[in-house]
């Protein structure tokens, strides 16, 4: 095997899939990455879903054999997130340990929240060693990629310069181009970009670039990887904030006894004023929303609080309270500019591109309310059932239908095979089927005589018919 190229390739490529099968898509962006970086060690990261009972379990395995079997094709190894949690929670120790992660994977999981597990996963692995995150929406940026951003008004050769792996100590997505676009309080223990205690303060929000880290790359023992472990600290801290503040108010209970460590919700309301709510119910329009910006929140936060210098305000005195600040070379030094073309995310310094609309995880011929191959034989439950009907109401846009409701019985542990839920028993005094059965077979059902019909009508019907023969072997002849 031919030995790395330290400067073009980085040690760790590490690729990330969470959900069901990997799509024609992903499969694609496996062979992309593994052709951009042939001699890097190649990972893939997945958190399949994991549903209760035996089918539950052997659907996980069935998904698991499926990425290893890909995986193998072209070098890679198969991370399976909630066995690296120990690992991945040595950056945050004692704050929050591998029970926080399992939690927060956990919930992330049962709740279609791919996303948000990815832009975790991410500062997480990038915490804990040398590494280049991508998704599977990448391939290797193409000539007429190339040629097109060598057209952009934003092309430069410093701008465009590969980005040598021996040396970064961090790369992460700049969209807008080295300006000043968006605006935060910084290391406000909040993700919305500005907050009332900060304004009541006269602290003034910081204007910084947009950033993204749909590509982050982060070198052990470097600032990049203590940019890592802090930007998974305020991800999990804003989760913790939004839980303590709708716990306040009602919204939301957890386990008793849980301390600090543990994310476990037992009740959450689907109500308009509970943002924890919105970011776990996947039919809540806001939710989306939160999921990015907790992202950026975390990005931004961490490159202040690892890279930025206190600085007084511009126009206050010198006994004013110090802010964070990034000075541009700093930014220019741990970013790489994205050019659009033809809704392509063009990183030439990576020598990559990504395709957004979610095209990592859609395969061009699924099904979008199949129920997956693990239900084969099965029947389909009313909650599933009830599920597909939601997901239509709110693609067609139907007020009060674009939100599951509560399930009306309780479901509990059974000792059955692989611990599977069941139903509630039903109360004592329920109805008895059979004898229910048995009294509607006798009853005598009262027939109402026909409205009044024409005359032909009432004289076809009093003809009499004629006497039929039976037999039980067939007709008589």
């Amino acid at each position: 095997m031919p030995e790395r190229d330290p400067v073009n390739e980085p040690e760790n490529l590490l690729v990330h899939w969470y959900g069901h099968e990997l799509s024609d898509n992903a499969k694609a962006g496996m062979r992309e990455m593994a052709a951009r970086f042939p001699n890097s060690n190649k990972e893939l990261w997945v958190l399949p879903p994991k549903r209760p009972g035996e089918t539950g379990q052997q659907e996980q395995q069935r998904l698991l054999a499926g990425y290893a079997a890909e995986a193998q094709k072209y070098g890679y190894t198969v991370k399976h997130v909630r066995d690296e949690t120990r690992t991945l929670a040595r950056g945050l120790e004692p704050k929050y340990t591998s029970d926080t992660l399992n939690d927060i994977f956990s919930m992330e999981s049962a709740n279609d929240g791919y996303i948000a597990t990815k832009d975790l996963a991410y500062y997480l692995a990038s915490g804990t060693k040398t590494s280049l995150n991508v998704d599977l929406s990448h391939h290797h940026m193409r000539d007429s990629e190339w040629q097109a951003v060598q057209q952009s008004p934003h092309f430069s050769p410093q701008v465009v310069a590969p980005v040598d792996f021996s040396t970064a100590e961090l790369k992460i997505v700049d969209l807008s181009h080295g300006q000043d676009s968006n605006m935060r309080h910084v290391l406000s223990t909040d993700f919305l970009s500005t907050t009332e205690r900060f304004d009541e303060a006269d602290i003034q929000p910081e204007f910084t670039r947009h950033l993204d880290v749909f590509a982050m790359y982060a070198r052990e023992g470097t600032r990049g990887q203590a940019f890592a472990k802090a930007a998974a600290g305020q991800y999990i801290g804003y989760l913790a904030q939004i839980a303590q503040n709708e716990a306040r108010k009602g919204n939301v209970t957890f386990r008793q006894g849980d301390d600090h460590t543990r994310f476990r919700p037992e009740t959450v309301k689907l109500v308009e004023d509970n943002l924890l709510g919105a970011k776990y119910n996947p039919g809540d329009p806001r939710r989306d929303g939160m999921i990015g910006m907790m992202n950026i929140a975390a990005a931004t936060d961490a490159v202040h609080l690892v890279f930025g210098r206190p600085r007084t305000p511009d126009g206050q005195g010198k006994d004013s309270m110090p802010v964070l600040r990034v000075d541009q070379a700093t930014w220019d030094a741990i970013t790489v500019q994205a050019f659009d073309v033809d809704g392509v995310k063009v990183l030439p310094q990576l020598g990559l591109s990504k395709t957004f609309q979610g095209s990592w995880r859609r395969d061009d011929r699924g099904d979008a309310l199949d129920l997956g191959p693990s239900l084969d034989g099965d029947k389909i439950t009313l909650v599933q059932a009830s599920n597909i009907g939601v997901a239509q109401a709110a693609g067609a846009g139907i007020s009060g239908l674009d939100r599951p409701s509560r399930i009306p019985y309780d479901v509990q542990r059974s000792s059955s095979a692989g611990n599977s839920p069941r139903r509630t028993p039903s109360p004592e005094n329920a109805l008895d089927i059979e004898q229910l059965r048995s009294d509607v077979a006798s009853m005598a059902i009262p027939r109402t005589p026909s409205p009044a019909q024409g005359e032909a009508s009432v004289q076809a019907a009093a003809v009499a018919k004629p006497t039929m023969k039976r037999s039980t072997t067939g007709p008589a002849r």
